[in-house]
This record gives C-alpha cells, sequence and structure tokens, in this order.
C-alpha cells in the first residue's frame, strides 16, 4: 500500500500524483482523461480511459489437436465468459471437426464465424454486455427453468423429452451471458452502478444463476430417464406428488430471492428436509430401476433449490432478529 499526501489546488478542488508505475502500466499521457468514482465502500476507484477499448479488443488462439470434443467445448464456453472478442480456433483437425465446432460456437449468443480453412476458424463476439439488463435476462433464464421442471414430470416425456433437450441449451445459453455480465460487474465498479448491485450481491447473483443452471440439468436428466424407462403408474403417482413440492418450492425461492424475504427463505431452505422425508417413505415402493435413478435426481434437486433459499437468506436482511452494534466504551 501506498500513502500519497493530498494538496490544496485553488479554492474548491485538491489534487493528489499518481504512481509513475500505473501511468505506465496503463500508458496514460499527460492530457488524458482519467476516470474516477465512488464504490459502495466509499473508495474512489481511478482508470484510465482507454480500459474498455484495451478490453473489447483480446483475441485468444486455440489450438485443438489432441482435444476431445468435451474439452474444445468447455474452452470455447470459458473464452466467451472472459469475453475475447475473438476466438481463433486453430490446429490441423480443424477441417474434420468444423461441423461440431460450428454446433458449439452456435449455442453462444452473438457468436459468429467470420473466417474458415482448413487449419483455422475465426469467431467474433458481437454481444455487446453493456446493453443487457441483468433482471430481465434471469426472469428469461427462470421462464425457461420453469417450463423444464412442469414438462419433466412423469408420464409425459415420451413427447416431450426432444423439447426438454433444446430447452436446456436455452437456458445454457442465458446462462452463460448472465456470467458473462456479473462477471464484468465484479472487476468493474462503473458497470456495478449501472445494474444498481454491489460486489456481494453480484456474487449471490452468480450462486443463483449457477444454481438455476444445474436445476435446468437435473430436470432434464429426470426427462431423460422417464424416456428411456418404464415406470408402474403407482411409481409415477408418488414420485410426481414429491416433483409438485419441489417445483412449488422452487417457486417460492425465486419469488424470496427477488422481493428479498428473509422469512419465505429460509421456509424454502428448510423443506428439503419434508422432501428427503417423502423421498425415504416412497423408496421402498419403488420396483424399477428408472424409479430408483429418478427419486436420486429428485433428491439432489431439492438440495439445489434449499441452496436456493441459502441464498436467498444471505441476500436479505433479516425480518426476525434485532440487529445492533456495539458501542466503544473506555476502559
Amino acid at each position: 500500500m501506498e500513502y500519497r499526501k493530498l494538496i490544496k489546488f485553488g479554492n474548491s478542488s485538491f489534487v493528489i500524483s499518481l504512481p509513475k508505475e500505473w501511468v505506465r502500466k496503463h500508458n496514460v499521457k499527460k492530457g488524458d482523461m482519467v476516470f474516477f468514482e465512488e464504490n459502495e465502500k466509499s473508495e474512489l476507484v481511478l482508470s484510465p480511459s482507454n480500459i474498455e477499448d484495451i478490453d473489447d479488443k483480446k483475441i485468444i488462439k486455440l489450438n485443438i489437436d489432441g482435444m476431445s470434443d468435451k474439452e474444445i467445448e468447455r474452452e470455447i464456453i470459458a473464452n466467451y465468459i472472459k469475453e475475447f472478442s475473438r476466438i481463433i480456433i486453430t490446429g490441423n483437425e480443424v477441417a474434420s471437426r468444423y461441423k461440431e465446432i460450428r454446433g458449439m460456437l452456435h449455442n453462444l449468443v452473438a457468436i459468429e464465424v467470420i473466417e474458415q480453412s482448413n487449419e483455422r476458424i475465426i469467431a467474433k463476439d458481437f454481444l455487446n454486455v453493456k446493453e443487457i439488463e441483468l433482471n430481465d435476462l434471469r426472469k428469461r433464464l427462470d421462464i425457461v427453468v420453469r417450463g423444464m421442471l412442469t414438462d419433466s414430470k412423469l408420464g409425459e416425456n415420451k413427447k416431450n423429452y426432444e423439447n426438454i433437450n433444446n430447452r436446456d441449451s436455452d437456458a445454457n445459453r442465458f446462462a452463460y451471458v448472465l456470467f458473462r455480465v456479473i462477471r464484468r460487474g465484479i472487476k468493474k465498479s462503473a458497470v456495478r452502478k449501472t445494474i444498481g448491485m454491489s460486489s456481494i450481491g453480484l456474487v449471490h447473483e452468480l450462486h443463483t444463476i449457477l444454481t438455476m443452471e444445474r436445476i435446468a440439468d437435473i430436470a432434464k436428466r429426470i426427462s431423460r430417464e422417464d424416456y428411456k424407462g418404464n415406470l408402474t403408474k403407482e411409481e409415477m403417482v408418488g414420485l410426481n406428488a414429491i416433483y409438485s413440492v419441489i417445483i412449488d418450492n422452487y417457486n417460492d425461492a425465486i419469488k424470496s430471492y427477488r422481493l428479498k424475504d428473509y422469512k419465505l427463505s429460509c421456509e424454502v431452505f428448510s423443506r428439503n428436509k419434508k422432501v428427503i422425508t417423502l423421498c425415504d417413505d416412497i423408496k421402498l415402493n419403488l420396483k424399477t430401476a428408472p424409479s430408483s435413478k429418478i427419486l436420486h435426481l429428485l433428491r439432489e434437486l431439492s438440495t439445489n433449490v434449499s441452496i436456493m433459499g441459502e441464498i436467498g437468506m444471505m441476500n436479505a436482511d433479516t425480518t426476525i432478529s434485532k440487529i445492533s452494534y456495539e458501542q466503544n466504551s473506555e476502559q
């Protein structure tokens, strides 16, 4: 940590000198504009005027030779979330794997292939994160997740399975864009101010989106097990009864988080115990392997919904306990 002396300048201003290392690092010269703003901790944050231009020109190269499809997809998604303006995919295997790579890129919002050859693919990012409304996009993700939960209830999945798979891809697309917005907000105080959230609020938002994405994935897996298996009517009735409790709890989890309702968040968190008891009670009545797998997935689903309740508890001010502060007293 470095200290600088505050110097009075005229009748209405004060000045402070900038460290030479910081000036060199950010290529700031005499006469350049420097932005400053006060963050939520009442700290004054300085940033060079050219920082956005630098961030918007980041390019990354990825050699895919010897990588599995899953590894390639993971790298592309990670670089997308980190806001590289261009992703250059190279290697001797590009030509033979072009279709798969194109599909991976197609699953990302505002990514377009602008150049292609036998040895490289250049994908450009056209997304303007500054124009994304975080709350609106989270609502759109929630609509997708709610639909997946409703349509993956047992007995309907012979016709809904393919549709639920497609909607899981939609959920992923929304989640990746949200991760970008949240990541930028955590890094830049100006973005936090625009969004209207503190750093800790964005951390809660990140955990919420991650949990919603997991819930969508579990709904897809439940649909797949129902599609592949042959559950008895009694098994469907029993498991759907548990599923209905979990879906209602998810709806309350979203409501409590949105409204910062501490009491309702506590109730969401506590209901997981009720679901676990229901799962234990039905366990001995399940005769088929798919029904046992689905029961396990319902437990996992309920746990993730309760995590959303826990996040809501941290995100809201308590309405139960009384808050006070210690007073310093002289000995």
